[in-house]
């Protein structure tokens, strides 16, 4: 796969986080992230067991919604109900169709638009899910799928250039060089205490991190 226009911008950023300049500090950045109370997102993937535990990997579940609200997210009420009893089970049976494996093995057929994935993302963005928003849909996908579905903020999509599609700007940069998810594994590797976080979460963290210490400094 080539790399496409539009995400060379966040193509070159990734690539200092895990090959350049900013990868020494994302190690640093990660391991604090993760293993301190310092960030309540480090509780995001792990909270209750997680939500990608057999038991629960077809369903949303209350974890899962405390989970978001880990990462800065409130749902409200109305799409609370929606998600765990109104459309229930629409939701599980595209969650059930939605395989468990990494965004840099799976072929573009498993994100696109047309992918149970896709449907389920355009679907929790609807009518059906008042107030939900494109960012919490892509958190509480990521809290089923973490290894192939990436959480999306406003942090991370100004330092990423505001790529339109996050899931296809990742998958695109994984395709496209293949020593990518080797080196961002290598570098997980390096950090106390991850092994059970997803590459695509290590790298989330590494984005927000910088781009959140970057805010605080500016601020200060």
């Amino acid at each position: 796969m080539t790399e496409t226009p539009d995400y060379q911008f966040a193509h070159h950023t990734l690539d200092r986080f895990v090959y350049g300049d900013l990868r020494q500090a994302a190690v640093i950045n990660v391991g604090r992230y993760f293993n301190t109370d310092l960030y309540p997102g480090g509780r995001f993937e792990r909270l209750d067991g997680g939500g990608d535990r057999p038991e629960v990997q077809h369903q949303f579940t209350a974890s899962d919604l405390t989970a978001v609200r880990c990462l800065g997210t409130d749902i409200k009420p109305v799409s609370a109900i929606a998600l765990l009893e109104t459309h229930a089970g629409r939701l599980s049976a595209l969650l059930r169709r939605i395989p468990h494996m990494p965004l840099y093995e799976a072929p573009l057929s498993e994100i696109n638009a047309s992918s149970s994935a896709g449907t389920l993302a355009s679907m929790l963005i609807g009518d059906d899910f008042p107030h939900l928003g494109r960012m919490t849909a892509t958190k509480l996908l990521a809290r089923k799928r973490p290894h192939l579905l990436p959480v999306y903020d406003i942090v991370v999509g100004r330092m990423l250039g505001k790529p339109q599609n996050i899931t296809h700007c990742l998958h695109s940069w994984f395709h496209s060089d293949p020593e990518r998810a080797k080196s961002l594994a290598s570098m997980r590797d390096e950090i106390p205490g991850v092994a059970d976080i997803s590459l695509l979460r290590v790298l989330d963290a590494a984005i927000w991190t910088h781009g959140y210490e970057d805010t605080v400094e500016a601020a200060s």
